[in-house]
């Protein structure tokens, strides 16, 4: 700010003198007096404008602008430290889900391959008999292990039924509806036939629930 303005004053003197030398050009006399003046008022503007206030005025807006070009760099390095830790986050996250799905798939792979072929065959036929048949968990179970049925060993008839997707309830209630509808049969008889160990096997829930949703 101060060498702007001096410079700016310096031109101003600069131009009243050439008006003073125009305006007296036939008096030599006097331009020396005139132009000693302007070189004492010169001097005395440089004196007054390179003060110790205006040199610390001068370091300290110098000071000023060092430091906000030290914060500004600062700050644009804060930032890119941020945007390479979000990278890194981001990378080590997605590492970690594929290796996470890897582990997955390679264990899912190995459970699969240990599961006997015998307890396969029995899931495949027993969901069948659920499905198909309509038959309850107890009678698949003897379906399966029963030397007139499909003979599989119990390891493998309980592995089946630990991995068949019925819902047994709704068996039930269709096995009563064919008693209500072809045999014409009383929900009291039903309930029997339901729950009978010489018949369909269901528990007494589930015959509770099938007899309950009979139409009445």
């Amino acid at each position: 700010m101060i060498l702007p303005v001096r410079i700016l004053m310096f031109l101003l003197m600069l131009t009243i003198a050439y008006f003073i030398f125009r305006w007296n050009n036939n008096n030599s006399k006097k331009k020396r007096w005139y132009a000693l003046a302007i070189i004492f008022a010169l001097s005395s503007f440089g004196a007054l404008t390179d003060t110790p206030e205006a040199r610390h005025q001068e370091a300290v807006e110098s000071s000023k602008a060092e430091s906000s070009s030290i914060k500004e760099s600062k700050r644009k390095e804060s930032i890119s430290i941020e945007e390479d830790v979000k990278s890194s986050s981001l990378s080590e996250k997605k590492a970690s889900s594929i290796k996470a799905k890897q582990s997955s798939a390679k264990s899912s792979e190995s459970s699969s391959k240990k599961i006997p072929r015998e307890y396969v065959s029995a899931l495949i036929k027993g969901q069948e008999y659920a499905d198909s048949m309509y038959m309850s968990k107890k009678a698949v179970y003897n379906q399966l292990t029963s030397d007139y049925g499909e003979k599989f060993s119990s390891d493998a008839a309980n592995y089946a039924m630990a991995n068949i997707k019925a819902n047994w309830n709704k068996n039930a209630l269709h096995k009563a509806k064919e008693y209500q509808e072809e045999q014409n049969m009383s929900p009291d008889a039903i309930y029997d036939q339901l729950t009978s160990d010489y018949g369909e096997q269901f528990t007494p829930d589930e015959a509770n629930y099938a007899i309950q949703h009979l139409e009445k």
